[in-house]
């Protein structure tokens, strides 16, 4: 009888040995249910309906880190801070987070985010400019632009890309490229920079006819991005560059340089403007895992930060709002005990996650976004800001 209980107690052991290895190597998961809580464009919270303060920003910059978390971020603020520089990170009034989800459920992707983003409405996976039942929405360009903003995108990626498109364009995937660069073509937009991409693939143009489409609205700049003379300084202009050749602060261009002459661009119209700043490179970086790409990127991103904060600082009335579409790669900075104090990067996964992401603002209005909790919440109050829709005061 003894020796029966240590055969059973050992083999539970082992059976409970082998488990955790199956677990650790297959990376069995519990599915874990998520809110059943249905959120509607009209269900506004009344934090968001609360009364405003009489601040309007004249301009507005939306900067979108396509899947940056606050991982990221903690690895920003770890690695490229010096003791004497304060981080950039500080500069901005409000500092908070947003719940990325969507219509779906608790994960999104860049198409679904960035349109709720422009829309103020949660929508489905793949949905740009588009509800979960396909139909078209007003995104914030357009409103700009029928108010005599000047709209304007710098993209280090394609410039059909869902998060880009989702500020321009109504349509089903982003895989219509003709189709989103057909809509480009026709809008209001008066500026636009980044990337082409895989072209002639699929529903994707030759390089030829991806000019020809976009010159019939845009004044194509050289790569010296040297901006047109007087007399056709108020021409719509696009600067378009090759797969992959806007990465970091060491490639030429680079985002920062693209920011600089949109700026310049825009600040000579003589008109209020809206501009949407991207950066892709997070998501790429974590899709694959790329922990050198990550940090070359969040260099670049800062560098580019730090220009866009400066000019909201040096004219005043430029409101900045900064956040992330959603979350890639459950990146966490963790300790090397063995090189201390130094840090390992680990990664959970190569796929989006359900993690809430930053959302920050500085300059005039900014202190509206401080009690956002859902990425459609702040579509909803930059239509506000635009269309000067904010009661000024408490008594209105």
């Amino acid at each position: 009888m003894e020796n029966w209980k240590k055969t059973s107690l050992y083999t539970a052991v082992i059976l409970l040995v082998l488990l955790l290895i199956v677990i650790y190597v297959f990376k069995i998961s519990v599915s874990i249910p998520s809110s059943d809580i249905e959120f509607s464009p009209g269900q506004v919270t009344s934090k968001v309906n609360a009364e405003f303060k009489d601040e309007k920003p004249k301009n507005i910059i939306v900067f979108i880190v396509d899947g940056m978390g606050f991982g990221h971020l903690s690895l920003a603020l770890q690695t490229q801070q010096t003791e004497n520089r304060p981080s950039v990170w500080q500069e901005f009034d409000v500092k908070g987070w947003h719940d990325a989800r969507s219509a779906f459920g608790p994960l999104t992707d860049s198409e679904a985010s960035a349109t709720a983003i422009t829309t103020g409405t949660s929508t489905q996976f793949g949905h740009i400019g588009l509800d979960k039942n396909q139909n078209p929405l007003k995104n914030i360009f357009e409103l700009a632009s029928d108010l005599q903003f000047c709209t304007g995108i710098v993209t280090d990626s394609y410039i059909w890309d869902g998060t880009p498109a989702a500020f321009v364009a109504h349509t089903r995937n982003e895989d219509n490229a003709r189709d989103i660069l057909t809509q480009i073509a026709s809008s209001e937009l008066d500026l636009i920079f980044g990337e082409l991409e895989d072209l002639g693939e699929d529903d994707i143009p030759e390089k030829a006819e991806t000019i020809e489409i976009l010159s019939k609205r845009f004044l194509l700049l050289d790569r010296s991005l040297k901006l047109p003379g007087n007399n056709s300084i108020s021409n719509p202009i696009a600067a378009l560059f090759d797969e992959d050749e806007i990465q970091d602060s060491n490639s030429s261009p680079n985002l920062t340089q693209l920011t600089e002459v949109a700026l310049k661009y825009l600040s000579s119209q003589d008109k209020p403007f809206v501009l949407l700043v991207e950066s892709e490179e997070m998501d790429a970086a974590s899709h694959d895992n790329d922990s050198k790409r990550v940090l070359n990127g969040l260099q670049s991103i800062q560098e580019t930060l730090s220009l866009v904060l400066d000019f909201s600082e040096m004219y005043g009335e430029t409101l900045v709002v900064f956040t992330a579409d959603h979350e890639t790669g459950g990146l966490a900075a963790v300790a090397d005990f063995d090189h201390y104090p130094n840090m390992q990067i680990r990664w959970s996964t190569k796929a989006h996650t359900a993690a809430v992401v930053p959302l920050f603002a500085k300059g005039p209005g900014a202190h509206y976004f401080a009690d956002v909790h859902r990425n459609w919440e702040i579509g909803y109050l930059l239509k506000k800001l635009i269309s000067q829709d904010i009661p000024n005061g408490k008594n209105e």
